[in-house]
């Protein structure tokens, strides 16, 4: 193969991983900084405090101020509260009506591109944010750095669009290739950008970094905009636009799978793998939206070992993933036991975290959760198996809004719930929740694996009367 052959396989090999790269890698970039910029707005405009206490406290080094710095805690914990829910209610309704959409009309473009240009106009209203510094509150920062964005689709759009892409360019046997080398370039760019990406905010400060993040997602959009084309002709549509594509039939099929008997679907297994779903969700983003609260004080940690500690604790997971999912594979263990083991990892884990009292023991606790990145596949995977093929889009759409939902009751339940209420007396209160939580998760899959395990041994039983051996038959014909 020469090189020119070459350079065009891999062209036609690589469609949307630069665009979906690029948009990961900005996300990750602006993390710590826009942590910062939450505490410094809060202090500096809401709170109207003096630099001498600002400064103090944007360095973690509160001790003289701790009345204060609970005062920013509760401001940014009550912030998340009302941002959560706001930032999954658009992607919640768009993914609902705009996936059957493209489904139908064959149409991805417009799809990758949106979520791409909302982020961009996100991190302009960041900007925003760091020019009038003293004048903008916190608040503002809250609507332009994620709420905003998700008018346009978000994360949840973007995804959502770039498998079905990936599913659409590819063929069946090269479609699981495709999807791991998407996994493998988010596995690659997640840890390597988290390890930098506090030292860069160090280096640069807001506009370094902001700047930087906007001109990735301008990289992605031209990208998406130039090279990335339509997969499959585009079919015309009968109605309008609008009658099209918020056609609430399409909606109405996808809840009839739980709410109406079908031959292939699990229905009572439907419902359990929701809840599941759902506690997954509510714990995973809820302690993600207060940990760094809880870690800045108590442990003093400033963005920068936050990063760190993020980068370890990513990094612990692809491990366990790698390794993980092929031993469970030799082993043939069942997606039950799989998340039945994942689940009492992370219980065991939020143990760790809860009575941790020193960096080192949070740094362990972290590593002990080395198969918890393992719970979306299992879940991902029994989620395929307790419906029929044909049911399958309709499924995964009732699970992602689910998940949604659960993305929208975390924070509230978190950060006014639990966090705000507990965080003088009892601040770690939070994990314990999660432990809650995950042992019911843990007595429904208990419950789903022995009702299985009964149900074969019914049919084994029922197969094995129906098979009666030769010497057992009498013969009278002839006597």
């Amino acid at each position: 193969m020469s090189v020119k052959e070459k350079l065009r396989y891999t062209r036609e090999v690589i469609t949307v991983e630069p665009l979906f790269a690029a948009y990961v890698m900005a996300a990750f970039l602006c993390k710590p900084a826009l942590r910062y910029l939450e505490f410094e707005k809060s202090c500096r405009v809401n709170l109207n405090l003096d630099d001498p206490t600002c400064d103090a406290i944007l360095l973690s080094e509160h001790d003289n101020y701790t009345e204060q710095n609970n005062q920013i805690l509760y401001l940014i914990s009550n912030m998340y509260s009302w941002q959560l829910p706001l930032t999954v209610a658009a992607p919640l309704v768009l993914v609902l009506f705009l996936g059957s959409y493209s489904d139908r009309r064959q149409w991805r473009k417009p799809f990758l591109l949106l979520p791409i240009f909302g982020e961009f106009f996100g991190v302009f209203g960041c900007i925003l944010c760091v020019v009038f510094m003293k004048s903008l509150p916190l608040e503002a920062q809250g609507v332009f750095q994620t709420v905003i964005p998700s008018l346009f689709g978000g994360q949840t759009m973007l995804v959502m669009a770039v498998y079905s892409y990936i599913a659409d360019v590819s063929t069946v046997e090269m479609r699981t290739l495709r999807i791991g080398v998407m996994q493998i370039v988010l596995n690659f760019i997640t840890p390597v950008t988290q390890s930098f990406s506090a030292h860069l905010f160090n280096l640069t400060g807001y506009y370094g970094v902001l700047l930087v993040a906007g001109g990735l997602y301008l990289f992605g959009f031209l990208y998406g905009l130039f090279f990335i084309k339509e997969p499959r002709k585009i079919k015309a549509a009968k109605k309008s636009f609008c009658a099209d594509v918020f056609d609430p039939a399409h909606a109405i099929e996808t809840f009839n799978l739980v709410l109406k008997k079908k031959e292939g679907n699990k229905r009572i297994y439907i419902w359990i793998v929701l809840v599941t779903l759902l506690f997954y969700n509510i714990v995973n983003v809820g302690e993600g939206s207060v940990f760094y609260l809880y870690a800045q004080s108590n442990f003093k940690w400033t963005p920068l070992e936050m990063a760190y500690f993020e980068t370890l604790n990513t990094v612990v997971h692809l491990i366990g993933t790698a390794a993980g999912v092929p031993i469970f594979a030799y082993f043939k263990l069942s997606d039950l036991t799989i998340l039945l083991l994942t689940f009492l990892n992370k219980i065991l884990t939020n143990l760790f975290f809860g009575f941790a009292n020193t960096d080192a023991l949070l740094y362990t606790a972290t590593i002990i959760s080395i198969v918890v990145g393992i719970t979306p596949i299992g879940m991902r995977s029994l989620a395929t198996k307790i419906v029929s093929e044909n049911d399958l889009g309709k499924a995964q759409s009732l699970f992602g809004i689910c998940e949604a939902i659960g993305v929208a009751l975390s924070s509230p339940i978190y950060n006014k719930g639990i966090f705000n209420n507990t965080a003088t007396d009892f601040p770690a209160a939070f994990f314990f929740f999660g432990i809650l939580l995950y042992g019911i998760c843990c007595v429904l899959f208990v419950w789903m694996y022995i009702r299985e395990k009964a149900k074969k041994k019914r049919k084994s039983a029922a197969e094995k009367d129906k098979e009666l051996p030769m010497d057992s038959y009498i013969q009278t014909t002839h006597m």
